[in-house]
């Protein structure tokens, strides 16, 4: 018989109302489990009442009725709390899941990209912006066989306003071909890229091809991005 099922009986043991065969269960246990045999000289102590004016059946009783009570309010507690941690656990995961699951592509006919241009070193210089005023958590990155290259930025199912000039949303970002096809190859694609596109599918916004021709930047985007290397 397990401990739980003995302590359970304990107090009707003591009380010598239990029926032959659960007290016989009960000693044959007692007689292999200290645990059990510890909470049972508990429960036989007297009360501090008792041992100054004695004990009687209701004074013993009592006692029972009382153990039982307080081991009841502290199971109540336990459930409480098991219950409160789970509704905790589902209220973080859900916090994490709308504000760090980055799951939501930004529509590509939001996306605009103006003022391409190309630095002296060939990374090619570019200003991107969505026509909203939330910002960009991530921009990933995917490929195809036939040297396609497609940024895709994606947000939270809860983004936050862009704060301040440059965040990512409105800014002006660099395309580094010889770093973007050592990726690529990082990620199996043997071929090197020939075009590079904002979004998937047919609303994608072409950034860049090979024999684009592009201006050159300025003085000041060279020394701006030159500290970038």
């Amino acid at each position: 018989m397990k401990c739980e099922i003995v302590r359970d009986l304990l107090p009707l043991y003591c009380d010598n109302v239990c029926s032959p065969e659960s007290r016989e269960a009960v000693e044959a246990h007692l007689q292999e489990c200290a645990g059990c045999r510890r909470e049972l000289e508990e429960l036989r102590s007297p009360l501090p009442e008792e041992k100054r004016h004695g004990s009687g059946d209701g004074a013993s009783a009592l006692k029972t009725i009382s153990r039982e009570w307080e081991r009841g309010k502290w199971k109540a507690k336990l459930r409480g709390a098991a219950v409160a941690a789970a509704v905790c656990a589902v209220i973080a995961g859900a916090f994490l899941a709308a504000t760090q699951g980055f799951w939501f592509p930004v529509d590509p006919e939001s996306i605009s990209i103006t003022n391409v241009r190309q630095l002296s070193d060939g990374r090619v210089l570019y200003h991107m912006a969505v026509n909203d005023d939330k910002a960009i958590r991530e921009i990933r990155f995917e490929f195809d066989g036939e040297g396609n290259a497609y940024f895709v930025p994606k947000r939270a199912l809860y983004t936050e306003k862009r704060m301040m000039v440059g965040q990512t949303g409105d800014s002006d970002l660099v395309l580094d071909l010889p770093l973007m096809n050592e990726y690529a190859r990082s990620r199996g694609y043997d071929t090197e890229i020939t075009r590079a596109w904002y979004g998937q599918g047919e609303d994608a916004v072409l950034l860049w091809e090979e024999g684009m021709e592009l201006p050159d930047a300025s003085s000041e985007d060279e020394l701006s991005w030159a500290a970038r290397d």
